[in-house]
Parts: structure tokens; C-alpha cells; sequence
């Protein structure tokens, strides 16, 4: 399973060195990090592979915070989200 910190982890590599300027938690906001569509695409597709899932798309495309690709990923694994 991935947690928060996991994805905290993968969105501070995307910023690099701006990372440090932003407090990285469950409810950090993938808009307020600014990272672009393809650098949120890159983590979904990171996800999947590590956990061997495939988001449901229009699913994945509703995700605004890491908590929320968190339980995303979750209930994807658990099956309970329609893939």
C-alpha cells in the first residue's frame, strides 16, 4: 500500500530544489505545488506500477490532493473502485 509520505516523496523529486518551499502533507494540493499535468500523469503512472493497479481515469482525473490519490490508490487495490 502507499501512504502519504510515499507520495510526499514522489511529488518533492518532480520539484527538485523547490520542494523545500512547501510543507508536504496528506492535504497538500497538487495546484498549490504547481506541478504540471504531466508531472501529476508521471506520479498516478508511478503508482500504478508499484502496486501492479490501474486507476479508473476519470477517477484518477478528480484528484486534487495526496490524500486523496492515497485513498484513490486504496480503494483501488482493495477492488472496490469500478476499474
Amino acid at each position: 500500500m502507499i501512504t502519504a509520505e510515499e507520495v510526499c516523496g514522489l511529488i518533492a523529486k518532480k520539484l527538485g530544489s523547490k520542494a523545500d518551499s512547501f510543507t508536504l502533507n496528506e492535504n497538500t494540493t497538487f495546484d498549490e505545488v504547481g506541478l504540471s499535468s504531466l508531472q501529476i500523469a508521471d506520479i498516478v503512472y508511478t503508482i500504478e506500477d508499484d502496486l501492479d493497479i490501474q486507476f479508473d481515469p476519470s477517477r484518477a482525473a478528480s484528484v486534487k490532493t495526496v490524500g486523496d490519490l492515497v485513498a484513490l490508490a486504496e480503494a483501488t487495490k482493495l477492488g472496490s473502485v469500478d476499474a
